[in-house]
């Protein structure tokens, strides 16, 4: 009888917190989706939404002429605040709402270079092996929070030097995950942690300051 009870009484928990996590996510969506639409809208001619995975979604920005970008995309992935397990277990895993930007460049750029956490030492073997990149080595305080591989360390070196995309990017230093670039590709790519809406902002930020600054080394 007590059994019947007590896994009665469980799948009542669980479906209180999937409508609950439901309700959150859903609302939490709605605040970064606004914040996208409202800080990309100056930059951009169109801004466009459908659903991507678990309550997240995903945008296009056809940028405008001036810009340095032709098309930026931006998946935002939500945690599973619907499941119960995802509370105890975000104690130990400290899962955060995700932002991945794709911005594609109107111009090639000389340069393939990947910025990571200084932390993420076996991503940074991975990266590095994978893209064929090598470690650029420096004295100067960027350094000490972010590793930087590089497929030509003079040019990453110069591209770094600029004292503005430093600041901006040491002040997201506790939310980027990783900022990349492909010269095959021609495109910058990022992966940040969410907080909150603000964080949409900052990080949007980061990575319009970044392909700005691309222009003075593209050919």
């Amino acid at each position: 009888m007590y059994e019947i009870t007590l896994i009665f009484a469980l799948a009542f928990l669980f479906l209180i917190v999937y409508f609950i996590g439901m309700y959150r996510n859903r609302k939490i969506a709605v605040n970064y989706a606004r914040t996208v639409k409202e800080h990309m809208s100056p930059h951009s001619s169109f801004v466009g939404f459908r659903p991507y995975s678990r309550g997240g979604f995903r945008t296009i920005c056809k940028l405008k002429e001036k810009e340095p970008f032709m098309e930026i995309e931006m998946a935002v992935s939500l945690v599973d605040r619907e499941n119960l397990m995802h509370y105890p277990l975000a104690l130990l895993t400290k899962d955060k709402d995700r932002l991945a930007c794709w911005g594609f460049f109107k111009d090639s750029i000389p340069l393939s270079m990947e910025i990571l956490p200084i932390k993420e030492e076996k991503l940074c073997l991975k990266v590095a092996s994978e893209r064929g990149l090598i470690r650029v080595i420096s004295d100067d305080d960027f350094y000490k929070h972010f590793a930087v591989l590089a497929s030509n360390q003079e040019i990453a070196d110069k591209f770094l030097s600029d004292r503005r995309l430093q600041k901006h990017i040491l002040e997201m230093k506790a939310f980027i995950k990783r900022l990349s670039l492909s010269e095959k590709e021609s495109r910058l790519y990022l992966i940040g942690e969410l907080k909150e809406a603000s964080s949409v902002k900052s990080l949007i930020d980061v990575f319009m300051h970044c392909g700005e600054h691309c222009r003075k080394f593209q050919r």
